[in-house]
């Protein structure tokens, strides 16, 4: 396994401000570990957010590979929190094996159908779960433990599927993440103009390190430190595009994408943060 190949040896790197102390407005906040997987579902999402024993899935790749077999290394009984971004089979097509597999205590949706057998079948595992299914909307709050992730669109469904993405951030002592989903650059000028994006220290690469996302604007609003994409090795699409791959390294971004590094793992303390890879 390697570690933040990007950055030389691979220590912890510090969060902006990073003194070795938490910084003054932080002093609520007691350090612990979290950890947020990029599990290598080829061309396809599937993100799990552990934090002791709560443990948050966001998207389930298409099923093919399954994300079963990794969750039971990590999940400590029930999954808190199952989140479907979209209506994609990309993003769902593997959470109806996850339902079967686990306990889920809530299930966040975007509240948009899709006519495809994937999505039936999900929809089908959700309503046999028997779980609380919530619609996420722009200022709602997903929380678990001391972890609150915002929802930053959608405001309706009056996007593209793709647009109509839950995009979560995620604020973990002086380390964020910011989580697109398949949010394009419709759905990426509405967050900007809403003033909901600012510095952060991880992003989720939106639609797979497509051109239809991660414009100019976006990234430079989010001056991300490390940029993660999820796209499958010689993928039909040409995932990432070379363009997206330019912009990112424009703004200083270390880049990490699950086609070159496998499951890409994310550690912090709150203070400072490692990424490490499975190639």
């Amino acid at each position: 396994m390697g570690a933040c190949p990007c950055h030389g040896a691979g220590g912890p790197h510090a969060a902006p401000g990073f003194d070795g102390l938490p910084d003054q407005q932080d002093h609520q906040f007691t350090p612990g570990q979290l950890t947020v997987h990029f599990i290598d579902v080829g061309q396809g999402d599937a993100i799990l957010v552990d934090h002791g024993t709560y443990e948050i899935l966001i998207d389930g790749g298409d099923g093919d590979p399954g994300v079963v077999s990794y969750l039971h290394s990590y999940v400590d009984g029930a999954l808190e929190i199952m989140v479907a971004t979209h209506v994609h089979a990309d993003h769902t097509g593997g959470l109806a094996a996850v339902l079967e597999a686990f306990h889920v205590e809530q299930i966040w949706l975007n509240g948009d159908t899709s006519t495809s057998q994937t999505y039936a079948t999900f929809m089908a595992a959700v309503q046999a779960e028997g779980a609380p299914v919530h619609t996420a909307r722009r200022g709602d709050q997903i929380s678990v433990s001391d972890l609150t992730f915002e929802v930053l669109n959608p405001v309706d469904l009056s996007g593209t599927a793709n647009n109509n993405s839950i995009v979560l951030s995620l604020s973990y002592g002086q380390v964020d993440f910011l989580f697109e989903g398949d949010a394009e650059q419709e759905a990426e000028a509405g967050m900007i103009a809403a003033g909901l994006i600012s510095d952060v220290e991880i992003l989720k690469v939106g639609h797979h390190g497509s051109r239809t996302a991660s414009s100019p604007a976006f990234l430079s609003a989010a001056k991300p430190e490390a940029a993660i994409y999820m796209a499958g090795t010689g993928n039909s699409y040409g995932h990432p595009h070379a363009e997206t791959m330019a912009a990112l390294r424009s703004i200083g971004a270390a880049i990490y994408g699950t086609d070159v590094n496998g499951d890409i793992v994310v550690s912090t303390n709150g203070q400072a943060y490692t990424v490490t890879t499975e190639k």
